[in-house]
């Protein structure tokens, strides 16, 4: 018979993790740290409880940003080298893992410093994987009831009612083949590339959008049917494509005047250099074009950095995940604005061993 877990053994076990844990009220005072957040804030938990987090760290701080951003928005949030700072601290980054705590608008953090000399990480690695085992276990049970219900739907549903079903059958078996690979600590500088239509996901990523936030705008659809398959990981091409048709729905207002353009074709004359990959004949390039109030330069400047945005509520991960998924497979992206709207463009590497175009 396996015990439960009392509350001093719990904390006693979360003192023992090598990565700082930190949680938040909905006021942003600091509830609970443990020892490796003691350590890190350099301050005791008797000092850092009950007390406002922006009166520990400088209120510029992008951390501080970051998790108001979690209080408010209820999303989950994860990026690379937010910086640390405060009156009494060493500027210093972390990689940051933060989402509502579930209870009463509260947020927990997982905190993992950014090392910046050699070392052994094989401890971190170790809590690091313990905690997304435990994140994944409480997203897959609730999910496997959501797919289950769709299944039993089916059976009796009209015609007309089962591609809506068939869509949340699909997106359950994605978002578990996500959280497999995050529980295998895995990111999106992983990916497992195999031979992918885009249209095909491209298609997959529109159909979301009408059946859910894109339900009232307007697309048109431009594909080069002479585009050959591309050796990219169709799970993190639907995850750019969809966070970049969210933003540009979001960027037009009211959101059902939105009217988005997505044009593939093929790109020659580039060059994709600095990564090891086999050569490249060519680019395949995806572009998303809306119909909203454009980009100011300066926004364009930092449209890719985490937590940067424009949007009243934004989280500003978006378009900092597309660029990571873009990289980890040997392309790049671009952002471009017009008074008519603005265009964003994936341009990924054809390599001369598949058949395709000529340049």
């Amino acid at each position: 018979m396996v015990e439960p877990v009392s509350k001093l053994t719990a904390e006693h076990i979360l003192d023992g993790l090598v990565v700082a844990i930190l949680s938040l009220s909905r006021e942003g005072v600091v509830r609970y740290v443990n020892s490796a957040a003691e350590g890190m804030l350099g301050r005791s938990a008797a000092t850092l409880n009950g007390k406002s987090l922006d009166r520990v760290l400088s209120p510029d701080a992008p951390l501080i940003d970051a998790l108001e951003r979690v209080r408010r928005e209820g999303g989950v949030v994860s990026a690379r080298g937010v910086r640390v700072s405060g009156p009494y601290l060493s500027p210093f980054e972390v990689d940051v893992f933060a989402g509502p705590d579930g209870r009463d608008g509260g947020v927990t953090a997982v905190l993992v410093p950014v090392r910046t000399a050699p070392d052994d990480p094989s401890r971190d690695v170790e809590a690091f994987v313990q905690i997304a085992k435990m994140l994944s276990h409480e997203v897959k049970n609730p999910l496997a009831g959501i797919t289950g219900a769709a299944q039993l739907l089916g059976r009796d549903a009209r015609p007309e009612q089962q591609p809506l079903l068939s869509l949340i059958r699909e997106e359950g078996a994605r978002i578990v083949r996500i959280v497999d690979r995050f529980t295998a600590f895995e990111t999106f500088f992983h990916p497992r590339p195999r031979p992918t239509n885009v249209h095909e996901v491209i298609d997959s990523v529109v159909d979301l959008a009408k059946a859910s936030f894109g339900a009232m705008a307007t697309f048109e659809l431009h594909y080069d049917p002479s585009l050959p398959e591309i050796e990219v990981d169709p799970d993190h091409l639907h995850e750019a494509c969809l966070n970049i048709v969210k933003n540009a729905i979001e960027a037009v207002a009211p959101p059902k005047r939105a009217r988005l353009r997505v044009i593939t074709r093929y790109r020659a004359g580039f060059r994709f250099s600095g990564r090891e990959l086999p050569r490249a004949r060519g680019a395949l390039e995806i572009s998303v074009q809306d119909n909203g109030p454009g980009i100011s330069e300066a926004a364009m400047a930092r449209a890719f950095e985490p937590f940067f945005t424009t949007k009243s509520g934004g989280a500003g991960v978006g378009l900092a995940i597309v660029s990571e998924i873009v990289g980890a497979h040997g392309g790049f992206v671009t952002i471009e604005s017009v008074p008519a709207g603005a265009t964003v463009r994936m341009l990924f590497p054809i390599q001369r061993s598949k058949k395709g175009p000529k340049p």
